[in-house]
């Protein structure tokens, strides 16, 4: 949002220096004019919470104004006033059916920043992942409320298939924790290899209970698969180590890329691994230099911790 019209001075200058302006902000949101409208809702979002006096006014605006860019803009001033504008729920979660594809996104954002404060607002939200224009930023709001938004599972699991909301679907999916573990898994054996990617990175957010999961998303046939699984194997460091047998099986890909990740694994999880020691050694002779490189240091951290 970009301010103009008579109040630009208020976006340019520090919030707090500006707080006694909000009754005449307050008054310019029913402005005849739709600059003045949008230049005032513009303000008062720079104001933040400092202008929580205008939150009945701009939830007012965001119900009943004609124009859906004033709508809009009064969605984004009330996602910044932050925690103050928990009672613009239910009109936020309102303005998830709004004509206006740009009122849908902003308001669905905004119900996102109150995290499990709006909740409530979970069906409405899921329903919204259908929707082409504002999916991705329901599946976000969703993301941001964490477990209490499990209700939503069902709808997050058939935007899987959704290739514009897929990747933050799944996100979603994994900010869940245990609830979305099996989603997560069944999504590996998807026919889709963008369904298995974004599955297996999402799994990142389970933490080491989805060792198991990415294991078997190891031997996937496609590249990326393989090589994000061993990437988030990596990260999980000696958490992973139920995973070595198939990390040192790993370290036999026919890409290098791949390789690489998988000794790069095996050297974050440590001394667990010290069973992949003989395969490191071998692997340290690999043609793909970048391989072999990460095989060296691989045991090196291992040998060195021990």
């Amino acid at each position: 949002m970009k301010c103009v019209g008579m109040v630009v001075l208020v976006c340019l200058a520090a919030p707090a220096a500006f707080a006694d302006s909000v009754p005449d902000l307050i008054k310019q949101l029913q402005d005849d004019k739709l600059e003045v409208r949008l230049a005032a809702a513009d303000a008062l979002a720079n104001l933040g919470p400092a202008a929580k006096d205008a939150i009945p006014a701009l939830t007012a605006a965001l119900k009943n104004d004609k124009e859906p860019r004033a709508r809009a803009y009064a969605a984004f001033a009330l996602k910044q006033m932050g925690a103050e504008a928990k009672g613009a729920i239910p009109a936020l979660t309102d303005a998830l059916k709004d004509k206006d594809e740009e009122v849908r996104s902003v308001s669905a954002d905004a119900l996102g920043q109150f995290g499990s404060d709006a909740k409530a607002a979970v069906p409405a939200l899921a329903d919204a992942l259908k929707d082409p224009d504002s999916g991705p930023h329901a599946a976000q709001a969703l993301g941001r409320m964490g477990p209490d938004a499990k209700d939503a599972l069902p709808a997050l699991t058939a935007a899987l298939q959704d290739a514009g909301v897929r990747p933050y679907a799944a996100q979603t999916i994994g900010k869940l924790g245990p609830a979305g573990l099996p989603v997560l898994t069944k999504a590996l054996e998807d026919k889709d290899e963008d369904v298995r990617v974004y599955a297996v990175l999402a799994l990142r957010l389970i933490g080491p209970d989805a060792v198991p999961a990415l294991v078997s998303a190891l031997k996937d046939k496609e590249l990326e698969v393989r090589l994000n699984a061993a990437m988030v194997l990596g990260r999980f460091g000696p958490d992973a180590k139920a995973a070595v047998p198939a990390l040192i099986d790993t370290l036999k890909d026919t890409s290098g890329d791949v390789r690489l990740q998988a000794a790069q694994a095996l050297g974050r999880i440590g001394p667990d691994a010290k069973a992949a020691i003989p395969a490191l050694q071998e692997a340290a002779k690999d043609s793909n230099e970048d391989a072999a490189r990460a095989a060296a240091e691989a045991l090196k951290s291992i040998q060195q911790n021990m």
